[in-house]
């Protein structure tokens, strides 16, 4: 993380990554064909649809303003590192694995963001969303081992006697 970057432009950022994961997960969702998987992506998106609102709250409050933060453009990073661009041309293996990676880059640049903070409920939020988004990266995990166990249940191409229900 650049160290320039003020505790407004940290949060523009979160929020605009936070915008950005939620559109890959609804994404990675409508690319899987099992219905419990799918409802497990769904979920993902929600989850970092409620990121983005926390965040905005907390720039509104630091900013005393009612408007919406400003939409971050330009050379400013998003906080999973890499855009998940062409998804249609990845296979479901390598969005899981970009999926990982994205996480835990998330998780590092909220980390970093928490150590910046000079706000204390800034920064404990910002150590929360870093737990959330490790704890993203090993729900990745497993469901890339899930994958590679029965890809064709997995992708709802074949349906086996066994129902896969939970983590």
């Amino acid at each position: 993380m650049d160290n320039e970057l003020t505790s407004l432009e940290i949060l523009a950022i979160a929020i605009r990554s936070e915008e950005e994961a939620a559109r890959f997960y609804g994404h990675m969702a409508g690319r899987i064909g099992n219905e419990l998987v799918k409802t497990r992506f769904r979920h993902l998106a929600e989850e970092e649809a409620g990121h983005r609102k926390m965040l905005s709250a907390l720039y509104k409050r630091l900013t005393g303003s009612e408007e919406a933060p400003p939409r971050v453009t330009g050379d400013l990073p998003l906080a999973e590192g890499e855009a998940a661009a062409d998804d249609d041309a990845r296979s479901i293996e390598d969005l899981l694995r970009l999926a990982v990676r994205r996480e835990e880059s998330a998780k590092e640049f909220y980390r970093q963001a928490a150590e910046k903070a000079t706000d204390p409920s800034g920064e404990r939020m910002l150590h929360y969303l870093a737990d959330v988004e490790l704890g993203h990266a090993q729900l990745l995990r497993r469901e890339l081992d899930a994958y590679h166990r029965d890809t064709g249940w997995y992708t709802g191409e074949e349906s086996p006697e066994m129902v896969h229900v939970g983590p």
